[in-house]
């Protein structure tokens, strides 16, 4: 499946309560503010999930990782954009090596500190569950932090159900990920 929708089709407007959201899809020029918002928020909101012995993700890393993303063949970013600020971003699409064979996976979903809980990352959400089931995903997958208990709420909420599936990238820091599908 490849995407390629343009800015225009993706982009849509709505209240968040501080300011209106428009979603569009993410150009190379926004790998670098979405690497920071990711640091961010993972700094911000992992600190008591992660052990401190544990190296802290760099600007760079990151970087490279959403760069991989952007313009790819079989996957999408969606970056979200509040007051002329890029607050939020999200990749999702054909990920083979971390979700189930012929399923969509939901990747990375991050809002800058200070935005959250206004319903970007929902809208985000619904955004990318909507745009995978609209190119032939029934089945959906993600991966969530163990110890994030505020976005598996979100993800529960909207009827993702969790899986015995677990895994890390951290052996031996008892820091997992546990799976989740959404399914018809």
């Amino acid at each position: 499946v490849h995407y390629d929708r343009c800015g225009d089709d993706l982009s849509r407007a709505s209240m968040t309560g501080a300011g209106a959201l428009t979603t569009r899809t993410a150009v190379p020029a926004d790998v670098p503010n979405l690497a920071a918002i990711q640091l961010a928020a993972a700094l911000a909101g992992f600190a008591q999930i992660f052990p401190e012995s544990l190296p802290k993700p760099t600007q760079e890393a990151l970087e490279l990782e959403w760069a991989a993303s952007v313009g790819g063949d079989d996957r999408s970013v969606v970056a979200a954009i509040e007051d002329g600020e890029l607050v939020a971003g999200v990749v999702f699409g054909y990920f083979p090596a971390l979700a189930p064979a012929g399923w969509g996976h939901l990747a990375k979903l991050y809002v800058l500190p200070g935005r959250s809980g206004r319903g970007i990352g929902g809208r985000l959400h619904d955004l990318a569950v909507s745009e995978l089931h609209s190119v032939g995903y029934s089945d959906l997958w993600l991966w969530v932090l163990e110890g994030n208990t505020r976005a598996r709420g979100m993800y529960e909420r909207r009827g993702w159900k969790r899986r015995r599936a677990r895994r890390t990238d951290f052996p031996g820091s008892g820091v997992y990920e546990v799976g989740y599908a959404l399914q018809p």
